[in-house]
């Protein structure tokens, strides 16, 4: 149930919480995490070796991306969500039926894809990779 209700929350948009005691909760999150997406019982052309990623924290809005980059012109994010005060984080993959969830705890985060309950990748041949970072730096040095 938990999870559905994060998921839920992806389709907030990037919008910021009013409150602002939500803001001050949430701001212990904020930074820069680098870490690596590592293959989650990879088959077929899955991706079998680790590879860097970025994940970008600010004001509850968490957002995936290959480049530390966050304004680069050629990459959109991979991800892209929402963590709640509790340190629980939801991601959808550009509103497709790929969805990742995951926790911030302390200084490392911990993002894992779940498989599609329906349609055509429900057979189990999609890709599904699990996130592993840390953080690296206040997110005023990210930009």
């Amino acid at each position: 149930m938990l999870v559905s209700s994060l998921l839920a929350g992806c389709a907030d948009g990037g919008t910021a919480p009013p409150d602002p005691a939500a803001r001050q909760a949430l701001a212990r999150f904020d930074g820069l995490y680098q870490g690596q997406q590592l293959p989650s019982g990879a088959v077929g052309n899955c991706r079998a070796q680790p590879r860097t990623v970025w994940f970008r924290v600010r004001d509850g809005v968490v957002e995936l991306r290959s480049s530390r980059r966050r304004h680069s012109s050629t990459q959109r994010p991979i991800m892209a969500g929402r963590v709640r005060a509790d340190g629980e984080l939801a991601m959808n993959r550009d509103g497709s039926d790929r969805f990742a969830a995951g926790r911030i705890e302390g200084n490392r985060l911990a993002v894992t894809e779940l498989p599609p309950s329906i349609g055509p990748l429900a057979g189990g041949s999609t890709c599904l990779y699990r996130y592993e970072a840390e953080r690296q730096q206040g997110d005023e040095e990210a930009e």
